[in-house]
């Protein structure tokens, strides 16, 4: 005789990104005993393949003919966050050091309410002037194009978020004429790049400085030295490991 189903509740959330509706379920013990066993092994690209197979199996996406592989890292986080919130609960537990004081060693545990995260920054206007003439318009790079670049964020080169920000031109304009992506090669492409001055890479730089990202303010004081802390906390890695 079979075993019967458990029902299971789905919810729903508007991603910060994309703007995309999306359904989602809480996950089970086997997928949370995978979830921990990443954390556990520390490897940041582990432990990113582990959030991306779950989120795939947890969220109603696919069925909608979207793809979790072509969201941003922060709709992917920010579904994720959501996710886990619905299946353990609110609250988690990191541990922090001591940033004020580099000589101490302390590790302090200190609680986050999850709800309590913030999306900060926004999706501006898609177009960077770099000349009073000449621009460039950008789309925001998925998970699956960043992945296929450089496979740890936490330690990516400075060729590879070169790479990054070249692959995140959609179109070249001036004032006649604009050249869509397929227009033009890699190698024309990356003598475009290379030819900017440090002022416009910097223009470019902050377009993708200020798109949407998780972040929450934390205080504490250090258990070791006593010392107060404050630390920014910036993307998922931050509030899980």
């Amino acid at each position: 005789m079979a075993l019967p189903k458990l029902n299971t509740v789905e919810y729903f959330c508007k991603l910060p990104v994309s703007g995309i509706e999306a359904k989602y379920r809480p996950f089970t013990v086997g997928e949370q005993k995978v979830l921990l066993q990443a954390l556990e092994d520390g490897e940041n690209k582990t432990i990113a393949h582990t959030v991306i197979n779950l989120v795939e199996s947890c969220s109603g996406l696919s069925e909608s003919g979207d793809s979790v592989r072509h969201l941003s890292n922060t709709d992917l986080e920010y579904l994720f966050m959501q996710i886990r919130i619905k299946s353990v609960g609110e609250e988690t537990t990191i541990q922090l050091g001591c940033k004020d004081q580099p000589e101490c060693d302390g590790i302090t545990p200190v609680k986050v309410d999850l709800n309590s995260i913030q999306v900060e920054g926004e999706v501006k206007d898609n177009k960077v002037m770099l000349t009073d003439t000449i621009g460039i318009t950008l789309k925001v790079p998925n998970f699956n194009e960043v992945q296929g670049i450089v496979e740890d964020v936490a330690t990516i080169s400075t060729n590879d978020l070169f790479t990054i920000l070249a692959m995140s031109i959609d179109s070249v304009f001036t004032e006649d004429e604009v050249q869509n992506r397929s227009d033009f090669t890699e190698k024309e492409l990356d003598d475009f790049m290379n030819e900017l001055s440090t002022e416009q890479f910097n223009n470019v730089m902050e377009w993708f400085n200020e798109l949407p990202k998780l972040v929450k303010n934390v205080e504490f004081e250090c258990s070791k030295c006593s010392t107060h802390n404050e630390v920014k906390l910036e993307g998922i890695q931050n509030f899980f490991v």
